[in-house]
């Protein structure tokens, strides 16, 4: 008899501390997730652009030049991001859904000023060079612009499957 009871008592407690547990150690990752989820489908269901946030580093130092040409994106686009400010310039940047900006691989981009941020290696405490451009979409009503990592545009003298 005590046997039972205490097998019917492990079954019941030990689930429930499992449960727990792997509650407690994921729930950060879930409700990231699952927020993220929401963001996605919220975005898709209106016709306006839907930012996130993003919190990245400082950039040390930034140079601008003023640019002026038109190329269109790179194939590989969808895998960066675009911005609304120049990434490490503000604490909370907004970066909007490829989607919601209705752009294809085709579609003309205007290049307006570029910019090489400097950004300190955690690691090993070395400086590390990263190109921005302010762009313009072709097929927008509105004049916004948007920042793009140089991996974005198609580069006219370089071969585009290189990467």
């Amino acid at each position: 008899m005590k046997k039972a009871l205490i097998t019917v008592g492990l079954m019941l407690v030990l689930p429930l501390g499992l449960f727990g547990c792997s509650n407690n150690s994921g729930s950060s990752n879930s409700s990231s997730s699952s927020s993220t989820k929401t963001e996605q489908t919220s975005s898709t269901s209106t016709s306006e652009v839907t930012p996130t946030t993003s919190n990245a580093k400082r950039a040390e130092k930034v140079r601008y030049e003023k640019v002026n040409f038109t190329t269109t994106l790179d194939h590989e686009y969808l895998e960066e991001n675009v911005y609304k400010d120049l990434p490490g310039t503000v604490d909370h940047n907004k970066i909007y859904q490829w989607d919601d900006l209705k752009v294809t691989a085709k579609t003309k981009v205007h290049v307006d000023k570029k910019a090489v941020a400097t950004f300190k290696d955690d690691d090993d405490n070395e400086f590390d060079h990263e190109d921005f451009y302010r762009v313009t979409f072709d097929n927008s009503k509105s004049n916004q612009h948007y920042w793009v990592g140089d991996d974005v545009l198609q580069n006219d003298h370089e071969n585009d499957y290189d990467d």
